[in-house]
């Protein structure tokens, strides 16, 4: 069984593709402490987010009135809140992103995770230095300073155009370019597989975007009859 060297691995792609390729049950010794290390980068992220208070504003005004039992409450129910969101983070690019990937090019499913892994890091890594930025500045704001963003609200402040470009950032530009050096040795047609790739960011920050914009804890405080 060959051993998975995180870093090793991703400065140099073609022992990553090699290793898969000769392995005959797609397994890399190593290479789960490297998924739990991931998930707990992950995980960690979003606790500290929360723990800075982020998100957490209206709860806030319980403390305020002298709510204290409440604010503490709702301070536990933000945080396992925030835990949940970051295990469906993870889910969501680890396993759905995987998946979509491999019905539009049918590279093996085990594969692409694989490569999933780096992609979630710098994707993690980005959020956590945005919200450095945000604890050193003492304000946040709902866009990041890695998107082009904030500099188009200068210019033309338009809801929904803002928080998709706010979706697109370096991360994902790093996300595409290491998607394209790893799987474009698996498909007959890369530059096919670039169009893919970019189209899968753009589709998902579509709908990042129209949920931003959309009252959806309303809607279903309001089916719960809250």
């Amino acid at each position: 069984m060959y051993e998975f060297k995180f870093w090793q691995q991703l400065s140099h792609p073609s022992q990553l593709i090699h290793n898969l390729e000769s392995s005959e049950d797609h397994k890399l010794k190593g290479y789960l402490t490297s998924v739990w290390v991931i998930f707990g980068f992950t995980l960690l992220f979003f606790i500290v987010r929360n723990f800075w208070g982020m998100n957490t504003a209206d709860v806030t005004a319980l403390l305020v009135n002298g709510e204290g039992h409440l604010y503490s409450f709702a301070r536990m129910m933000s945080l396992f809140g925030a835990i949940l969101a970051g295990v469906l983070f993870f889910v969501f690019h680890y396993y759905v992103i995987t998946y979509v990937i491999y019905l539009l090019t049918k590279i093996p499913f085990r594969w692409i995770q694989k490569v999933q892994l780096y992609t979630l890091f710098f994707i993690v890594l980005e959020k956590a230095l945005t919200i450095i930025i945000f604890a050193v500045a003492g304000f946040s704001t709902p866009f990041t300073l890695f998107s082009l963003a904030p500099a188009m609200a200068y210019v033309y402040y338009q809801e929904y155009l803002l928080f998709f470009l706010n979706q697109l950032t370096i991360a994902t530009i790093i996300t595409v370019w290491i998607q394209y050096i790893f799987l474009s040795n698996w498909v007959e047609r890369p530059k096919a597989l670039v169009i893919k790739l970019i189209l899968i960011q753009v589709i998902f920050a579509l709908f990042v975007a129209l949920y931003s914009i959309l009252p959806v804890l309303t809607w279903i405080e309001g089916w719960l009859g809250l």
